[in-house]
């Protein structure tokens, strides 16, 4: 019996195996309706899937009553001086994919750029700003007027669009 501080944390090596699972069982329903080829090629391919992820948590189970593992997450959320401005990223992440509608983009990308770049600790303010400026520029000219992707249009992609 290993003490709690020497035992293997295994909780975050769970995420993949159990997403991957819940994928293949997903996979299966949404091609319930299609033709026999589909639904079978999903079966095999989601039964392999489901079979490896059995296996391997079958192994963590037994790590778990030989109390060799720990359910705990280790140094997955990186270190607690870091935890503070890894939750604020998370949180800049899910405003971007919330602004983004709204403000385009352009403007949203350079927000979410400076935003993270200083979140990171780069400085001067002026470089990190000129860094994101310049990124999203970048980023409107290829994607948007190069490549003609359609990105959501915000302020910036208009006033854009009118001029040119």
């Amino acid at each position: 019996m290993l003490d709690r501080e020497t035992r293997k944390p295994v909780g975050a090596d769970l995420i993949i195996p159990v997403a991957a699972g819940a994928y293949a069982i997903y996979y299966v329903l949404s091609v319930w309706n299609f033709p026999w080829q589909a639904q079978m090629s999903g079966i095999i391919l989601a039964a392999l899937m489901l079979l490896l992820v059995g296996i391997y948590l079958v192994r963590v189970v037994i790590g778990l009553r030989r109390e060799r593992y720990t359910l705990g997450f280790g140094d997955f959320f990186g270190a607690p001086s870091s935890r503070a401005s890894r939750a604020i990223f998370v949180a800049l992440i899910v405003g971007y994919i919330l602004a983004v509608p709204y403000l385009g983009f352009t403007i949203t990308t350079f927000v979410f750029l400076a935003t993270s770049v200083l979140v990171a600790g780069a400085r001067p303010v002026g470089r990190a700003v000129l860094t994101a400026g310049l990124a999203a520029l970048g980023g409107w000219i290829f994607f948007i007027v190069l490549l003609n992707t359609r990105f959501p249009q915000g302020p910036f992609e208009q006033a854009m669009g009118a001029i040119f």
